[in-house]
């Protein structure tokens, strides 16, 4: 898994591919990788494949490819109301977008 599915320039790019390799299937999954730019976890410097779905180490910095963390949280069938404990979280990218997706509809009826 990873690295043929997606050669993003953007992280719209990284979604809208994973998408058409339906990884992401639901919209609360869509929502919640689109609302968390997976750049802004990755070092200065490293950025040039964060778009790409393939896994990154540097050190001890480890983030999964996007499409194995698109295929856990399309198994999790979140929902509101649902609470996770992420054990070796790394980075916090996917507990990230796990919150979003389990507070989304809190969210948008803020903003109404």
């Amino acid at each position: 898994m990873g690295g043929a599915v997606s050669a993003g320039e953007d992280n719209d790019d990284l979604i809208d591919n994973l998408k058409e390799a339906q990884y992401i299937r639901t919209e609360r999954v869509e929502q919640a990788f689109r609302a968390i730019d997976r750049g802004d976890y990755y070092l200065e410097g490293y950025r040039d494949n964060a778009y790409k779905d393939l896994a990154w180490k540097h050190g001890n910095i480890h983030l999964s490819a996007p499409c194995i963390y698109s295929e856990v949280m399309e198994a999790l069938k979140l929902q509101p109301g649902l609470s996770f404990l992420n054990l070796g979280s790394g980075t916090g990218y996917l507990s990230t977008m796990l919150s979003a997706a389990i507070t989304f509809d809190l969210y948008i009826l803020s903003l109404s």
